[in-house]
């Protein structure tokens, strides 16, 4: 017999050495789900119990429980804000980014979806609470998720309230190339122009703007089109975007602005949705960082106070906030982050893996 034999899987395929968020394709999804083990899930009295009484298993439990009974709050979650801390390896990444996807209900290679994936690799006496938990949660909500890396996609040391906006516009359809374009965008549509300019973007380009967003001169086009629109404001097909010349995106910096335009663009385009932000590497991106810090809390709070639960942050850190001393930044999130939202992912888990 061959070691190889030994395994029940092929230990000659490629195994990545981190998780990835950006990689969300059906067949790259599928893999990475099945190479999940939830650990944890064993009754008092196993013998296994006694190696991990907080495995991932207790965690998804806790951390649906709680979101559920937050949104059974009188006027809603004040702070939906979660925690998903764990040391390099412990697979913090893979929760998040696992749980968000589920939540969203995206399919996968395989004709099924990955939240029945997902569940489906809780293999414990105690599965059937994860079910439960999870069924509840989602008879309250109709969740949609927009999961990426904090670090991968922020733009010269930028807010993340600034970044996740640009995610959300281009989860939600608008231009994917042009963060100025699609801040207009949303305001046409505020402002009741949106079918006229579908109309006008048709017959001036020859084809639908949902084709032309996604070129690379989305900027030009937009500019042109607008000119047809409004030609005395505009005169020249180039005169929208020669006054904006050099700017990146016309979205205003301060953290109420982008929580009114998230609001805005969800009762839009995404009627009824409870939307789930999943970043990944939140604290390295704000540690030792006050701004960003102070930033982050205020963002927190604003999507509690005017959104009520329909949008929810969570994010993931190497560090658990309650063992932050005072002078860390990080230790002043620990009052826009509650306990009973917070996930730690202890070492444990990765020797059971």
């Amino acid at each position: 017999m061959r070691i190889r034999e030994l395994f029940a899987a092929d230990i000659t395929r490629d195994i990545p050495p981190v998780v990835y968020f950006h990689e969300q394709s059906p067949e790259k999804l599928a893999a990475e789900v099945g190479e999940y083990i939830v650990t944890g899930g064993y009754p008092d009295g196993d013998p296994r119990a006694t190696r991990n009484r907080a495995g991932i298993h207790e965690e998804l439990v806790r951390l649906l429980t709680g979101i559920a009974r937050e949104l059974d709050k009188k006027g809603g979650p004040e702070l939906p804000a979660v925690w998903i801390s764990g040391f390099f390896g412990s697979g913090k990444s893979s929760f998040a980014k696992l749980l968000g996807l589920s939540l969203d209900g995206i399919p996968i290679a395989g004709g099924i979806s990955l939240s029945e994936a997902f569940l489906a690799r809780d293999s414990s006496p105690r599965c059937g609470e994860l079910r439960e938990a999870w069924t509840k949660l989602l008879s309250k909500i109709d969740a949609m998720a927009v999961v990426f890396d904090i670090g991968s996609v922020v733009r010269d040391g930028e807010q993340i309230h600034t970044a996740a906006r640009r995610q959300i516009q281009q989860r939600l359809g608008y231009c994917p190339t042009s963060a100025i374009v699609a801040d207009y965008e949303a305001r046409l549509e505020v402002d009741g122009l949106w079918e006229r300019f579908l109309a006008a973007a048709e017959k001036t380009l020859g084809r639908p703007w949902s084709e032309a967003k996604c070129d690379k001169l989305a900027d030009d086009h937009f500019s042109h089109v607008l000119h047809v629109l409004e030609t005395e404001r505009y005169p020249e097909p180039t005169t929208w975007i020669d006054t904006r010349g050099g700017v990146s995106s016309s979205a205003g910096s301060s953290v109420e602005e982008t929580t009114k335009a998230i609001e805005a663009m969800l009762d839009r385009r995404a009627p009824g949705k409870t939307l789930f932000l999943v970043l990944d590497e939140v604290s390295q991106y704000v540690h030792q960082d006050e701004n960003r810090m102070l930033k982050l809390q205020s963002f927190v709070a604003d999507l509690g106070h005017r959104l009520k639960g329909r949008v929810w942050i969570l994010a993931t850190g190497q560090q658990k906030l309650e063992d932050q001393a005072a002078a860390n930044p990080l230790a002043k999130l620990k009052d826009r982050f509650p306990p009973s939202l917070r996930v730690h992912l202890a070492t444990s888990n990765i020797r059971d893996v």
